[in-house]
């Protein structure tokens, strides 16, 4: 007999218990028993609200939307109240892209339970937002979120992907201080690594031929790759951008060792195999360039542009 089985009487055969059955096996991951004892509850009293709301969990869980949604729905009709019910129905029609509708259930959830709506539902909410277009709703949502857990991190990710979409990294730079003034440690080497590319992508979209301000932009992207490698020596990606930002204010020397170290860490990163090898065939060492064109081309061998390097080499040569 399970530790379940002994723990609850199983004469007591009432809705509540068999519930209470499922609420075990659903704990230790045993789905279909879980879900047995919730059909057993609704055999027992078809009312029986939670027994609704755990069934429309599990199927949500199993990505069945559809049913997940009826068993809340029915879960609602027979207690509005219910936080649970109104966030199942929200994080299902926000799966199922009706994000109209996931907005009027996390809303009535905030509405009904605003002490028990944690940061994550914030950002859920915040998310159906931003996918209406309502993007002022959504910021305001997100910074909910931070308000009420200063330490979640996706909240000031959120606000700061927001900002990267509009090409601002310098709204995001604000948004990260504000995470690092409350906590050094929340952000991550992937987060500084993003900033410094959205940097590097704002020089594409400046109009005029202002040379300080796209060399103030190398540099901004150039601490930014810099701190990621700090947080995390063995990001490869950062090292490759980083040498890729010393390409271009023409640090050859430095962009070559920044490369070979994400090669070092990464032999299976195809990036930067391409860009030395781009480097060494101008500085006139082409056999090593042939080298790095052939291991890019064989790590990813429908790369159009590093067959075509690496074939114009191999036809000089010859």
């Amino acid at each position: 007999m399970s530790d379940a089985s002994r723990s609850i009487s199983p004469s007591v055969d009432s809705p509540e218990t068999y519930v209470q059955f499922g609420d075990r096996y659903l704990a230790s991951s045993n789905i279909p028993l879980a879900l047995k004892n919730y059909q057993r509850a609704l055999a027992i009293n078809p009312d029986f609200a939670a027994a609704h709301e755990r069934i429309g969990s599990i199927y949500h869980q199993q990505g069945n939307f559809m049913e997940a949604i009826a068993s809340f729905s029915k879960a609602l009709q027979l207690d509005p109240q219910s936080l649970e019910s109104q966030l199942g129905l929200g994080n299902a029609y926000q799966q199922m892209g009706w994000s109209e509708l996931a907005i009027t259930h996390f809303q009535k959830a905030l509405e009904l339970h605003p002490d028990r709506f944690i940061a994550e539902y914030h950002c859920r909410l915040g998310d159906s937002l931003k996918e209406r277009g309502r993007l002022t709703d959504a910021i305001a949502s997100y910074e909910r979120a931070i308000s009420t857990n200063p330490d979640y991190v996706d909240g000031y990710r959120a606000i700061a992907q927001l900002y990267f979409q509009q090409n601002q990294p310098e709204l995001v730079h604000a948004i990260y201080e504000r995470a690092e003034n409350h906590n050094l440690e929340l952000l991550q080497a992937k987060d500084y690594n993003a900033l410094g590319v959205a940097y590097l992508q704002k020089i594409t979209f400046i109009d005029s031929d202002d040379q300080s301000l796209k060399e103030d932009l190398e540099t901004k992207a150039i601490a930014c790759f810099e701190k990621a490698i700090q947080s995390d020596p063995t990001y490869a990606d950062a090292h490759c951008n980083l040498g890729s930002t010393f390409i271009r204010k023409n640090q050859l020397k430095d962009a070559i060792l920044a490369y070979k170290e994400a090669i070092d860490i990464d032999p299976n990163f195809a990036q930067p195999y391409f860009n030395l090898g781009i480097i060494l065939n101008n500085i006139g060492k082409v056999d090593e360039a042939i080298a790095c064109f052939q291991s890019a081309v064989d790590l990813v061998p429908n790369w159009v542009e590093a067959k075509q390097y690496l074939g114009k080499l191999l036809e000089r040569q010859l």
